[in-house]
């Protein structure tokens, strides 16, 4: 089970993350998000120094993909609609692809896997994410699980859930979904971009006692 930590903005979280045993950091880069990280000054200078976990940039918007994105392990990227698969890869970095999915309220499990299948040979992985009008991630909503379960039976790649995850439901979520991880954000934050140390670890105890 992938554990990935989403919305880091600061070492000490990053840290705290690392030691309480997750898998990856997500680092935004959507300037929209409380949690850009180019809002700190000095970010360069620390996330280059972190071991032992997957550093994911994470991007909706190409625009946005910032020179240092060799010091990241993954991209994660939102996919747009409507891009045909070839063109689309050859516009990102060579970073290894977490394609991520906002499912809309009238999205099928059909409608997505078919999308899944068209991307599967260029993606690592897939990310299943609520779909906010305005926002790129990071809303605290959840979206349907049984049809989030539907999805991840027949993914042709791993899936990581996200959207409204906490240490309170994560349980629940991974029982209903089966996914093989799980991506949290706001559910972890004291405020916006910064972490509660302790919901940190509780979420990641919390799903680690699941297996």
């Amino acid at each position: 089970m992938v554990i990935k930590i989403c919305g880091i903005t600061r070492l000490q979280d990053a840290q705290v993350a690392i030691e309480a045993g997750a898998d990856a950091l997500g680092f935004v880069f959507e300037p929209i998000s409380p949690r850009y990280l180019p809002r700190q000054p000095d970010w360069q200078a620390w996330v280059g120094t972190l071991r032992g976990i997957r550093r994911v940039l994470v991007i909706a918007d190409l625009s946005n993909l910032p020179a240092e994105w060799h010091l990241f392990d993954a991209l994660q990227y939102t996919l747009p609609e409507g891009v045909a698969p070839d063109t689309f890869r050859q516009a990102l970095p060579p970073l290894p692809l977490w394609l991520a999915l906002r499912i809309k309220p009238s999205d099928t499990p059909e409608s997505v896997l078919t999308v899944m299948h068209t991307f599967a040979h260029l993606a690592e992985r897939f990310l299943l994410d609520a779909y906010h009008p305005d926002l790129p991630g990071g809303t605290g909503e959840t979206h349907d699980w049984q049809r989030a379960r539907a999805i991840c039976a027949q993914s042709p790649r791993p899936v990581l859930l996200a959207g409204g995850l906490t240490p309170a439901n994560v349980a629940d979520a991974i029982r209903q979904v089966q996914p093989d991880g799980v991506d949290v954000s706001s559910g972890v934050e004291a405020m916006p971009g910064t972490k509660d140390a302790e919901k940190v670890r509780q979420f990641i105890h919390v799903v680690r006692a699941m297996h």
